[in-house]
């Protein structure tokens, strides 16, 4: 093992990475990009859930259950119904996402004690929007029947007792807001930190079409030095590239970043030596740089895709 010869080898490689825009392109910026496209890809926040309602009631109570239901802003009105048939053709036609039909009687019922109805119809041509809608139509109408309980108990004489005997305080880690881009986000950088491995895969494969590889093999190279010299380049490209795509997930995507940024690189560092070395094995046995591009596609990414 020289090492001279070898930083000869990192040189050329350096040279042709720097020199080269496609390969410079694929091996520093192309995780960023794939990160961005896929993140917007995969990522599904859903919010304002267009919904239309008919309201035969037409009571104080009707307008209260309404207007606490829009309040939050997760659903949205997108008109009111006149009829049934109204209703069911704008749910057809895709203008909205659910329907909420609030029957006559509805503030008697209540008043009198008794189970007062509402219906909900939903669009599950989109199973995500339909699940969130139930979700928070079913959660604010459990919450509005429990302070109207806890009214009349009031007004019964009641006042004292605890209607909810259990305080149950929920505390989400690392990601209060659950929202799902914090999720994806280290899933996907380590997926798309794959591409310099994909790139490895072919150096060996590209020396050899272009017909340089024998005159290396010519050279006073040894093997070792050759693999070094090979490795050296793609490790650098791809922890700038880990960077880049940290900073892009940090201050584009507003994820946050918990823990040492020194350890991530370090980790980052094993885990691109590990892939550059699987990438640089098989371009000893594929002859061509399409052949390795598919077989470095078929064991870097789609594994780490689903």
């Amino acid at each position: 093992m020289n090492l001279k010869r070898s930083l000869a080898v990192v040189r050329k490689e350096l040279l042709h990475v720097v020199r080269n825009r496609s390969t410079f392109f694929l091996t520093v910026m192309s995780p960023a990009m794939l990160l961005i496209v896929m993140m917007y890809a995969f990522t599904v926040d859903i919010k304002e859930v267009p919904v239309i309602i008919l309201d035969n009631d037409r009571s104080t109570l009707s307008q209260r259950y309404v207007s606490g239901l829009l309040a939050t802003g997760d659903v949205t009105l997108r008109g009111w119904a006149r009829d049934y048939a109204e209703l069911e053709q704008r749910l057809e036609r895709g203008e909205v996402k659910a329907a909420l039909v609030i029957p006559a009687g509805f503030m008697d019922d209540i008043v009198a004690g008794q189970e007062a109805e509402v219906q909900v119809l939903i669009d599950g041509t989109s199973p995500s929007t339909a699940n969130y809608a139930t979700a928070h139509v079913v959660g604010f109408t459990q919450s509005l029947a429990a302070e109207l309980l806890s009214e009349d108990l009031e007004r019964m004489g009641y006042g004292e007792l605890r209607f909810q005997p259990i305080d149950l305080r929920v505390r989400t880690w690392y990601n209060p807001t659950l929202r799902p881009l914090v999720g994806y986000a280290p899933a996907l950088l380590a997926m798309v930190m794959g591409m310099p491995g994909i790139l490895a895969t072919m150096t060996l494969a590209r020396e050899r079409e272009h017909g340089t590889l024998e005159q290396l093999i010519t050279t006073p190279i040894g093997r070792s030095e050759l693999i070094v010299g090979k490795l050296v380049p793609y490790m650098l490209s791809g922890l700038l590239s880990a960077l880049i795509c940290v900073a892009l997930v940090v201050f584009w995507f507003q994820v946050p970043f918990r823990g040492s940024l020194l350890v991530f690189m370090l980790l980052s560092a094993f885990f691109l030596l590990a892939t550059l070395g699987v990438g640089l094995l098989m371009s000893v046995y594929i002859k061509t740089q399409q052949a390795a591009q598919l077989g470095a596609m078929l064991i870097f990414f789609f594994p780490g895709f689903f």
